[in-house]
């Protein structure tokens, strides 16, 4: 693995410039037919001088759960030569800010809870999602046995499909080592620029950018695992929310912001299909509004129990059904009611931003340091961050402290908002509000009346994209007449709509596609249309 800073540094991790002299010496010894000394003039679509011209029958971008799970499958599906690029000054990508879990969903339960998700890549996570279990334990890598019930949190299916969990650092470190002991060869602080295609428009090979210049690699496979888009204002603007959001998901050891949709474009520009669905949605909980200040582990300012109380936006009013969002009133085969999906709504209201009330009870309940993720009290968390909170004995008091806020929001209406609502959960009505609350059988819609009650105010944060790349149950990419684009494959959130809305897990669809995109990649045969890189441009899907 390289790290950031000089050669000297000892432990497990390579120096970048002992890693890419190596890596020119051991990987550019393979190459095939005098590539290495053509590439100055292959095209234009190459650059005229490049640092490194390496080698490889696979290349993943991204060192994320399905970045190092498909870099390793490749491996030990027969691909000598695999290097691996990433972007930050270590691997771990969102896995390594996740709480670990593993989800292991029943079919109904995805279709159910996203009809309009992708049923092949569902059905492709739903196949494979034990094998890539198997293959954990196969490499001996890091991961829990099966457990009954996983925390609410993490979305885990119940029944006989049990899901797992991973310490995401320790499981990061392991795959990282796995693969470098492999022979990998793993460059960070090297992101994907663009894809390089033949004039068939296969794909034999990648640009990328190293800290010495540009890293021309020729390959017969690519596996995108670059993460999503969420640090894409433009796609975020366009997609989610014209509002500013938190992002929670910067790189690990507080790197720069790093998820710009970079396999997204780079797939786009040789002619991949984005994804049906899923563009409007993300998942995320909701974080400290300012002044306060987002502190880490972001677990624990993550509001998981917001769906049991309300949620007003800044002119006092609910906006949405706090547990089921814009799928209120669905039967119940919907069963993803939880803050996620609250979390979406609050992004799409004023300043991104929304009050979450709450009784003793549920505090008690939900949000204390004994029962909530992080092991931390949630209101406490939210005052220790600095962000406007309030605590009252009753709900007028409440009200007040919210209009002392400064924000220019009514303690009148907060107080009649939260009355309305009481008053119709009491009499079991809540779902006759003008704004129904339903989830009562699962005590998403109880009155709140016992004091003292709580409040904080929040904006939404966003940790992961829906919208991607069309992908088939091989893990290849698409194009725009759902055709196969040769050498080209996806794993993790750069494939898009496995969840629609409600949220299915990150991990699960890392972890699967990275087992599956591996196995398919390793067996790509050599390009039929040769090596000599065509001019770059789109094609046509003709």
């Amino acid at each position: 693995m390289a790290r950031k800073s000089n050669d000297s540094e000892k432990g497990p991790f390579l120096s970048r410039r002992q890693l890419l002299g190596g890596a020119a010496a051991g990987v550019a010894a393979g190459a095939v037919g005098g590539f290495a000394n053509a590439a100055q003039a292959l095209s234009p679509g190459v650059p005229k001088r490049v640092a490194q011209e390496l080698t490889a029958d696979v290349v993943v971008a991204g060192a994320g759960m399905g970045g190092l799970t498909a870099a390793v499958r490749a491996q030990h599906s027969g691909a000598q030569r695999v290097i691996l690029l990433e972007k930050a000054a270590q691997p771990g990508g969102t896995c390594a800010h996740s709480a670990g879990g593993v989800a292991n969903r029943e079919w109904d339960d995805m279709r159910n809870n996203n009809p309009d998700g992708d049923p092949v890549v569902q059905r492709t996570v739903y196949d494979n999602i034990e094998r890539f279990f198997s293959f954990m334990e196969e490499i001996n890598a890091p991961i829990t046995q099966p457990v009954d019930r996983m925390p609410e949190e993490f979305q885990a299916a119940t029944g006989e499909r049990q899901g797992r969990t991973i310490a995401p650092v320790v499981w990061v470190r392991f795959m990282a080592g796995e693969f470098e002991g492999n022979g990998g060869t793993l460059l960070t602080e090297t992101p994907l620029v663009k894809l390089l295609t033949n004039a068939q428009n296969e794909v034999i090979g990648v640009l990328a950018r190293g800290p010495d210049g540009p890293v021309h690699i020729r390959t017969k496979a690519v596996i995108l695992a670059t993460g999503g888009w969420m640090h894409n204002h433009q796609l975020v603007n366009q997609n989610i929310t014209r509002h500013h959001i938190i992002q929670r998901n910067v790189s690990h050891w507080r790197e720069t912001p790093l998820f710009t949709g970079d396999g997204f474009f780079a797939a786009s520009e040789v002619g991949a299909a984005p994804s049906k669905g899923g563009w409007d949605g993300f998942y995320g909980h909701l974080l400290p509004a300012r002044p306060g200040r987002v502190m880490e582990p972001m677990v624990n300012v993550s509001m998981y129990h917001g769906q049991y109380g309300v949620a007003l936006n800044m002119y006092g009013r609910r906006f949405t059904d706090e547990s089921a969002g814009k799928w209120a009133g669905r039967g119940p085969e919907f069963t993803r009611r939880n803050e996620q999906i609250l979390n979406q709504e609050v992004a799409r209201q004023p300043e991104g931003s929304s009050i979450y009330i709450w009784d003793e009870p549920i505090n008690q309940e939900r949000a204390c340091a004994e029962c909530a993720l992080g092991g931390v009290d949630k209101w406490l968390a939210y005052q220790n961050a600095g962000a406007p909170v309030a605590h009252a004995e009753t709900v007028q008091e409440l009200a007040d402290q919210i209009e002392g806020w400064g924000r220019g929001i009514s303690s009148e209406t907060v107080h009649q908002q939260v009355t309305e609502y009481n008053e119709a959960a009491a009499a079991d009505k809540a779902w006759a509000l003008p704004i129904p609350k339903t989830g009562a059988e699962q005590g998403h819609a109880n009155p709140l009346t016992t004091g003292p009650f709580y409040a904080i105010l929040g904006t939404a944060g966003i940790t992961a994209t829906y919208g991607g790349l069309r992908a088939d149950s091989q893990g290849r990419v698409l194009d725009r007449l759902d055709r196969p684009i040769p050498g080209l494959f996806a794993a993790g959130i750069d494939i898009g709509n496995f969840s629609n809305y409600a949220y299915l897990g990150n991990l699960i669809l890392g972890g699967s596609y990275g087992f599956v995109s591996g196995s398919y990649a390793a067996r790509q045969p050599e390009p039929a249309g040769g090596w000599v890189v065509a001019p770059t441009g789109a094609p046509s899907p003709s």
